[in-house]
């Protein structure tokens, strides 16, 4: 699905920065307002979007990406302690997540396996809607979920023709990788692989210890 919005503004904040922290580096935020800056990869898109909802008010979170790793692991539970984001949904690619488990399983065990979509994606894409599904605001970057000491784009919308756009484009792509029960069977299959390999290195570490304490007994 090929879609473009064009659109003009005299309303934009450059910044280039080097600060590790996003609230900083983006500032404030209200209607009408956009922020284009490059950063050295000190904060994740996650970090943005959790700016982004401090600044906004509480709403839904929408992440496309396409990948995830450690960095989000040791997140999750703070997304899902976050009672200012009303509910998350992620739009992941099917091969990298399929081929993560380590990675996805906490995901799925934090946040549940509803707020995950597999499908063919590489756009780092966060929107934040209302509970009407109306656009707030819109990031588009080149960050993946996770902190990656590169250097980083990014550019924020609030508000306006363009968050609707990304708002309506989105639900498009979750609804349709929603079609038919592929998706749940994913998600199953990935917590399965992720829940056997908890489960082995759990064993592994008692065999460990059980194996010292009878050397130390010798």
């Amino acid at each position: 699905m090929t879609r473009a919005l064009r659109y003009k503004t005299n309303k934009v904040r450059a910044v280039a920065s080097r600060v590790g922290d996003a609230a900083v580096t983006i500032g404030s935020l209200s209607e009408g307002v956009h922020v284009t800056g490059v950063t050295a990869g000190q904060f994740s898109s996650i970090d943005a979007a959790e700016h982004m909802v401090d600044e906004i008010g509480p709403c839904f979170v929408c992440v496309s990406t396409w990948t995830t790793g450690i960095y989000d692991v040791h997140r999750a539970a703070n997304l899902a302690a976050n009672d200012r984001v009303l509910g998350w949904r992620f739009l992941l690619d099917r091969g990298t997540f399929e081929k993560s488990p380590k990675f996805a399983g906490p995901l799925i065990e934090a946040l549940g396996r509803e707020a995950f979509r597999c499908t063919a994606v590489h756009a780092k894409v966060t929107v934040l809607v209302d509970s009407d599904w109306r656009g707030l605001a819109v990031m588009r970057s080149s960050m993946n979920l996770n902190k990656n000491l590169r250097t980083e784009q990014f550019d924020i919308s609030i508000g306006g023709p363009v968050s609707e756009f990304y708002a309506n484009w989105f639900e498009t792509i979750w609804d349709e990788a929603g079609v038919g029960g592929a998706n749940g069977e994913v998600m199953d299959r990935i917590f399965k692989r992720f829940l056997l390999r908890r489960k082995s290195e759990h064993d592994s570490d008692c065999l460990s210890g059980l194996v010292l304490g009878e050397l130390g007994d010798a």
